[in-house]
């Protein structure tokens, strides 16, 4: 697991370095490897990912529950992401009459970014009560 701890540590500095050539101020190129390093070290504690050790430097694996889980986040935000484009087309078609605004679309858009990770949160909890012996 240090292998994977030194090479995230090289990735991020990489990036900061990247980030800095790239012309972004010093302090936001160190905040975006700073961010980086961040997401590397509570990954494998996130209970979204399985750590196997003989990985080496990519220790991080997802299982069948996790990529399930992952699934049904997807299925449910492009379902919301369905539901809210139909809503904005017969309100906007039948109500309004008025082509739809693009703000509009782009809170749909939003919305499906959000519903994502919040599905998400929600079905791993769901499943980690469900898989936890009774007491």
């Amino acid at each position: 697991m240090r292998a994977y701890y030194v090479s995230r540590l090289g990735i991020a500095a990489i990036l900061g370095c990247v980030l800095g050539l790239g012309g972004l101020q010093w302090w936001l190129s160190a905040a975006g490897a700073a961010l980086v390093l961040l997401f590397f070290l509570i990954a494998p504690k996130s209970g979204r990912y399985v750590v196997r050790s003989q990985g080496g430097v990519a220790p991080l694996r997802r299982d069948e529950r996790t990529q399930a889980i992952a699934d049904k986040a997807a299925r449910n935000a492009f379902i919301i992401t369905m539901l809210a484009l139909g809503g904005l087309v017969v309100a906007y078609g039948s109500f309004v009459r008025q082509p739809i605004p693009s703000g509009a679309l782009g809170g749909v858009l939003a919305l499906a970014f959000c519903t994502y990770p919040v599905s998400e949160v929600l079905l791993r909890r769901s499943s980690r009560r469900r898989s936890l012996p009774d007491e």
